[in-house]
């Protein structure tokens, strides 16, 4: 999972937002488990960041909001150099950031499914890897 599906639980009037909430439930639940590299808590709060700036959510609201996540117990995986090469190829390949490449290919390696709402992402990247939009999750 990335960022932009994380970041629907915490910034009011999302597209998809209900499919991004129940995702999250089900994890808290039991029902799925959920995984993203570790740079997605900078990508999280780069996106609560300018939700800041355009006046959606306040900076304690923000804050607050990084801290409930810390305790939801997504794993976060550690990339190493050999990995974000990895990220690097599919990056050339795709056209996509080496940052969105990188979720692919740790989702890739791990034998799941990539959950995403970045619309950019998912055309670019749907042909070649296992990803779910998150409008799909029911």
């Amino acid at each position: 999972m990335d960022a932009s599906v994380i970041a629907k639980w915490i910034l009011p009037g999302e597209p998809h937002q209900e499919n991004a909430v129940r995702l999250k439930e089900d994890h808290v639940s039991g029902l799925v488990e959920l995984c993203a590299p570790s740079f997605v808590v900078e990508e999280v709060a780069n996106a609560l960041w300018r939700g800041v700036k355009l006046e959606r959510i306040s900076v304690e609201d923000a804050q607050e909001a990084l801290k409930a996540l810390g305790d939801m117990r997504i794993e976060l995986c550690e990339l190493d150099w050999v990995h974000v090469s990895e990220g690097l190829r599919v990056a050339c390949e795709s056209g996509l950031t080496v940052y969105d490449a990188s979720y692919l290919f740790l989702a890739d390696e791990m034998g799941v499914r990539f959950v995403t709402a970045d619309e950019r992402v998912y055309e670019m990247a749907r042909e070649r890897f296992r990803l779910l939009h998150v409008r799909e999750y029911l």
